[in-house]
């Protein structure tokens, strides 16, 4: 199952068309030097015994927006290993996942923010905890814009117009703006530059035209103001405390026990791994 962002990047220039001709070729057969009856491969008793949670599964790194990528780069610069590990884990396996059922969704975001909240608690000082939150929740509300492709089953997000890295507030990204009131001039932009012509004055052209649409401007911040709205609501997990980890893993396990889920196994298996990253960042599963 593929994930697939709606995020505008930047527009690629650069088209590589060269064809790679000289691929290697997979060629079957036998080595007539050597028997093929009884090949074997041995695993030692100590191999065999290997504990799932002594399995290395590094979690993805979520890019997002510009936005929240730097945000996330500098929060977690010089944080332990674990602690990184366990963020993207958070991100990878509660927010933006492939999970289809509602009710798993629902409580994976759930517990998501509240595991995001004890790393706040523990690993960051006061501002950079609060960042940290309105990152998390700027994901935490991406994921909730996910939609499926009834034919081909691709999950689809939508993700906010984003800025560079230093732009003004008030930064409109003309990308986006082109997709939303002009799509036709859009397409006739990506084609100009596929076939390496004068792209630059459709783009003058239309920053012109954006210039004169105050109409346009106002429905794009609106609609990017509602993308990324306030999540917060009703969490089942919301007041465990976070004083210690085996506290919180203990609280949270409590509430799973009483919260009348047909199966705990997926939040369960979810909030223990949680737990063995934070404990040992070599022990991911």
């Amino acid at each position: 199952m593929k994930i697939y962002s709606s995020t505008q990047y930047d527009l690629n220039l650069y088209l590589n068309s060269k064809q790679h001709t000289d691929k290697p070729a997979l060629v079957t057969g036998t080595i007539t030097e050597l028997s093929h009856d009884a090949d074997t491969v041995e695993i030692s008793p100590a191999a065999r015994q290997l504990a799932a949670s002594d399995i290395v599964n590094h979690s993805a790194t979520y890019f997002g927006t510009v936005q929240i990528n730097d945000s996330l780069n500098r929060l977690l610069k010089d944080q332990p290993s674990e602690v990184k590990e366990a963020v993207y884990g958070i991100i990878q396996s509660n927010f933006i996942t492939d999970v289809t059922g509602e009710e798993e969704r629902a409580a994976l975001l759930e517990l998501g923010l509240t595991q995001s909240k004890y790393i706040a608690d523990n690993y960051m000082k006061d501002d950079e905890a609060a960042e940290f939150m309105n990152t998390i929740r700027q994901i935490g509300a991406i994921s909730k814009t996910r939609t499926v492709d009834p034919e081909t089953k691709e999950i689809h997000y939508k993700t906010p117009p984003q800025r560079p890295i230093g732009a003004p507030e008030d930064y409109i990204d003309l990308t986006d703006i082109m997709q939303k009131f002009e799509p036709e001039t859009l397409d006739k932009l990506q084609e100009t530059i596929a076939n390496g012509k004068d792209w630059g004055s459709i783009l003058r052209t239309f920053a012109e035209k954006v210039s004169t649409r105050k109409d346009w401007v106002q429905e794009y911040r609106e609609g990017a103001a509602k993308q990324i709205g306030d999540i917060v609501g009703e969490n089942r997990f919301g007041n465990v405390s976070t004083a210690s980890l085996t506290e919180f893993v203990k609280d949270i396990k409590n509430i799973i026990s009483n919260a009348g889920f047909e199966n705990t196994g997926f939040i369960t298996d979810n909030i223990e791994a949680f737990m063995r990253t934070l404990r040992n960042p070599r022990m991911v599963s």
